[in-house]
């Protein structure tokens, strides 16, 4: 029986900078899927172009892999703090991009540091939280990005009211690197981490976390699996995410007063579904609890692209976010907990940053390839029922990693064994 979520003395001192980093990092990545169709009206692109655009820029989250990699060598602290300060730069020029050209630009750079900072703060949590507990904090975690995705959906009538550009909303996303750098010493370093380093330190031969390491045996199997998994799981994630404003502007001619209801309903029901996700992963398991939140959000995911009326796709976006939102819940928990210490990060980078991330590359292109002759709508609501396959994969290849703790000595040996 698992007891109540409660943050010990260590936890609560790094907590706020963890949620720091997170809110930020969802307002950034969130920004450019609500700002899109007034991005495109500023810069005079076509719809068709945008989806190109946002393949350039997706492209910059599997550099990241380089940015998470750097976790396994010098240390978590180091990356995930850099990482929310070069995002934060990143964000405020960005407002001052005279052209689409230096816009995909600048958010190409800022994906490669808003995944570095995503990716290393799901290792923060894993390594610093038991198992039984372990669920709840990255589902917290989760919860506090989709926070920032509220704050845009407040923000957005009141810039269009007072006649402001989408540009603004760039500026508010630089706002992290002041508070960050000021409470950057309430964030210590793993000790997992630290451990690791000090078996080194005393000689201990100890699996080598080289580039290739989780390509290797026993850990291959994983990561195969894992790396599709992630694809198809962010056909349905940045399928839902980046084409909703777009479809309910173009296609279903919503205001922004209509879109920002949108947005605020979604993301305060979605902050319920999200915090339940997570402790379901811990109260069912990780695969019973996989199985329930990705069919719930790819059926309802479809719903929301292929309805028309307003309160229909209103309430089936609001459950489809929460449960889409959940999917980051559910691929990085079992990839954390799969992978031994020494290439945790390593593990994380390659499954997530350069492989699962070609899905984030491709859903854009694809969908708006097949929307010239299937419709905008249909083919989003092809694309996110992918990650249907994800959760076949996961039901078969994967085995259930909720009682494992991966903090045990020798744990890379634990990955070979069934439970």
């Amino acid at each position: 029986m698992s007891t109540k979520f409660m943050l010990n003395a260590r936890q609560k001192r790094m907590w706020p900078i963890l949620i720091l980093g997170a809110f930020f990092e969802g307002f950034d990545d969130t920004v450019i899927n609500i700002a899109l169709p007034y991005i495109v009206q500023d810069y005079g692109i076509s719809p068709q172009m945008s989806g190109y655009a946002l393949s350039i820029i997706a492209v910059g989250t599997m550099v990241a892999f380089f940015v998470s990699r750097m976790a396994d060598m010098i240390g978590r602290r180091q990356v995930f703090l850099t990482s929310v300060y070069l995002y934060s730069v990143c964000s405020l020029f960005t407002a001052f991009a005279p052209n689409i050209e230096v816009f995909i630009f600048l958010q190409f750079a800022a994906r490669i540091f808003l995944i570095g900072c995503w990716s290393v703060g799901y290792v923060i949590l894993c390594e610093e939280f038991s198992t039984e507990h372990r669920g709840s904090a990255v589902g917290r975690f989760q919860l506090t990005a989709v926070f920032g995705a509220l704050f845009i959906g407040i923000l957005l009538p009141v810039i269009t009211k007072l006649g402001l550009s989408w540009r603004v909303l760039y500026v508010v996303g630089a706002i992290p690197m002041i508070p960050v750098f000021l409470l950057r010493k309430r964030l210590p370093e793993t000790e997992a981490f630290l451990r690791m380093q000090e078996e080194k330190k005393r000689g201990n031969k100890l699996p080598k976390g080289d580039f290739f390491g989780p390509w290797k045996s026993p850990y291959i199997k994983y990561t195969v699996v894992m790396s599709i998994v992630w694809v198809f799981l962010y056909f349905g994630i940045k399928g839902t995410l980046n084409f909703f404003t777009l479809r309910a502007v173009n296609e279903l001619n919503w205001t922004p007063n209509m879109v920002s209801i949108g947005l605020l309903t979604q993301t305060v029901t979605g902050i319920l579904i999200i915090a339940l996700n997570g402790k379901l992963m811990d109260r069912i398991g990780r695969k019973r609890a996989a199985a329930i939140i990705i069919t719930v959000g790819c059926i309802f995911s479809v719903f929301v692209f292929t309805l028309h009326h307003f309160y229909a796709v209103l309430i089936c976006s609001m459950i489809a976010s929460g449960f889409v939102n959940s999917f980051l819940i559910v691929g990085s928990t079992l990839t954390n907990e799969l992978f031994p210490t020494e290439i945790r990060a390593g593990a994380m980078a390659w499954t997530n940053n350069i492989v699962g991330r070609l899905g984030q590359i491709l859903v854009p292109t694809v969908v708006s390839t097949l929307a010239l002759s299937l419709g905008l709508g249909n083919a989003v609501a092809l694309a996110v029922s992918l990650p249907l396959i994800s959760l076949i994969l996961i039901l078969v290849f994967i085995q259930e990693t909720g009682k494992r703790s991966i903090n045990k000595p020798l744990e890379h040996k634990g990955i070979t064994e069934n439970g």
